[in-house]
């Protein structure tokens, strides 16, 4: 009984820190932000962020897992209210391009990219990240052509161009705001993808 309290306090502990991170990172971005600015949001002590996490590397990647995760759950909410692949690939597309309207989430993960080149740690967990996106992606593709509703088609071609096509879409935005339409862009695009995939 007291190791599942002690489980559970630890797991509200950490999950405080990483909504703490979250939130920090957002504001300050990776390479301005300390342990001591994570334990003046939570109000903990530096040395009880350093018992949960080993180093600033250890909280993000647990923070990048965490946002995963959240991404996941929050696509899965929304698919298991159809069985219908057309609902759910413009769903999907909706959701990605969505990601926008998150603007703290949307520094984050812009943040995390960042780290690729200067961390394994970091790169490894940017693949799954992206390995996670295409299999969903892939899932529903291969789900359309199976119910006849999609063409035939390389689905992982097909997943990485949806993804490049918004990942693309939204650094540029993330970039200069002022150079396009946002909203319009991402609809004529989801459109365009819609033309392509589906079934005449």
């Amino acid at each position: 009984m007291e190791d599942k309290k002690r489980s559970h306090i630890s797991n509200m502990r950490r999950s405080q820190l990483t909504k703490a991170a979250y939130r920090v990172v957002s504001r300050k971005g990776y390479y301005n932000f300390t342990i001591k600015d994570i334990s003046r949001e939570t109000g903990l002590s530096a040395g009880l962020v350093h018992y949960y996490f080993k180093d600033k590397h250890d909280l993000l990647l647990n923070l990048i897992r965490e946002m995963n995760a959240n991404i996941k759950e929050m696509l899965v909410s929304e698919m298991v209210k159809t069985e219908d692949p057309v609902v759910k690939i413009k769903t999907y597309i909706d959701q990605a391009f969505g990601v926008v309207a998150k603007e703290e989430y949307f520094h984050v993960i812009i943040d995390f990219w960042s780290q690729v080149n200067r961390s394994n740690r970091m790169k490894q967990a940017n693949i799954k990240l992206f390995q996670s996106y295409r299999d969903e992606c892939v899932a529903i593709l291969k789900e359309g052509i199976q119910k006849g509703v999609f063409k035939e088609m390389d689905v992982n071609y097909m997943s990485i161009l949806i993804l490049s096509l918004v990942e693309g879409t939204m650094i540029q935005h993330f970039i200069d705001e002022n150079a396009f339409n946002y909203g319009e862009y991402s609809e004529k695009m989801r459109d365009q993808i819609m033309a392509i995939i589906l079934k005449k």
